[in-house]
């Protein structure tokens, strides 16, 4: 078979389409295949790990893991174009030919690029956009987390009151929503005025002096304890009044198998209050890590960047 001219803007648009593509032009499989395997194995590695490594540095771990999957696929293309102009004429093997060529973008997308993807997000790690203020002051509208989707996984993360879990929404399971846990099956939850007691214990810690955002006047912060730290909580000023006049008693005994959620902005949340206790079985993830922030009043919120939630 006679030498074929390699060009070198071919092995330039064939590694742009798919990671070794290009080295599959220049004649290179192992090669090409090698970078295809790392661009796709480098994200779920880097999520794994940053799923067992401290929480403050799951944000990292994840933004370091893309941004080398990023890299693999830049030097990809630049070895591609490298190697063709090495050796402009070379006499081709017997499979490089276009079929070959459309053979390798498919099965590399269905068999490799997309099972990845959709391990990551299914089995590991889930990004969401949190769209209401029920959750204020802890997460914020414009708030992007990541939730920790490894539930039910030997070795994954538990459940416990405190936690913030993402759950399918009772009444529209098409729906997903954010809420705090507050009591696991079998608990006694009381609510009674602005205090929370759980199993007979004071959860609520009384006031906080934790300014309220302007968007949010007319409320008043109060502390509350969870197993895994305190946490900021949200009751409209007259809950305080009618509280010392007299206040309303609400009781629920958890079933099993069962959870009670409520939201942080109590004033203003559809939680357990209105919809009942929610299923174990349709918690979907915890929520771990403020990946990014933006509303339209205030741009980018590069403070709230990387804040760890529970």
């Amino acid at each position: 078979m006679n030498a074929v001219l390699r060009k070198p803007g071919l092995a330039l648009a064939a590694g742009l389409l798919m990671p070794g593509l290009g080295q599959l032009y220049a004649g290179e499989l192992p090669r090409g295949l090698s970078f295809l395997l790392g661009v796709a194995l480098v994200v779920p590695a880097a999520v794994r790990l940053a799923l067992l490594a401290p929480e403050p540095l799951l944000c990292v771990i994840v933004c370091a893991g893309v941004l080398t999957a990023l890299s693999l696929y830049v030097w990809s293309v630049w070895d591609a174009v490298r190697l063709t102009r090495r050796v402009l004429r070379k006499t081709p093997h017997s499979w490089q030919r276009p079929s070959v060529y459309a053979l390798y973008v498919v099965a590399s997308y269905v068999f490799v690029l997309a099972p990845s993807t959709a391990t990551v997000r299914r089995d590991f790690l889930e990004a969401f956009v949190v769209p209401t203020a029920s959750m204020s002051p802890g997460i914020l509208p414009g708030d992007r987390i990541f939730a920790d989707k490894t539930i039910g996984q030997p070795g994954g993360a538990k459940l416990w009151r405190g936690a913030l879990v993402v759950f399918i929404y009772p009444n529209d399971r098409t729906s997903t929503f954010i809420k705090r846990v507050v009591g696991l099956p079998g608990d006694r939850v009381e609510i009674e005025g602005t205090e929370l007691r759980v199993n007979g214990h004071r959860v609520s810690r009384g006031p906080s002096e934790e300014p309220v955002p302007e968007a949010l006047a007319g409320l008043r912060a109060f502390r509350e304890r969870g197993e895994r730290g305190e946490y900021t909580v949200l009751w409209p000023e007259q809950a305080r009044a009618a509280e010392d006049a007299a206040p309303s008693l609400q009781s629920f005994v958890i079933p099993a198998g069962q959870l009670l959620v409520l939201g942080d902005n109590r004033a203003s949340s559809v939680d357990s209050r209105r919809f009942g206790t929610v299923p174990v079985a349709d918690v979907k993830a915890v929520a771990r890590q403020i990946w990014f922030s933006v509303s339209p009043r205030d741009g980018v919120r590069w403070r709230r960047l990387g804040k760890v939630l529970g």
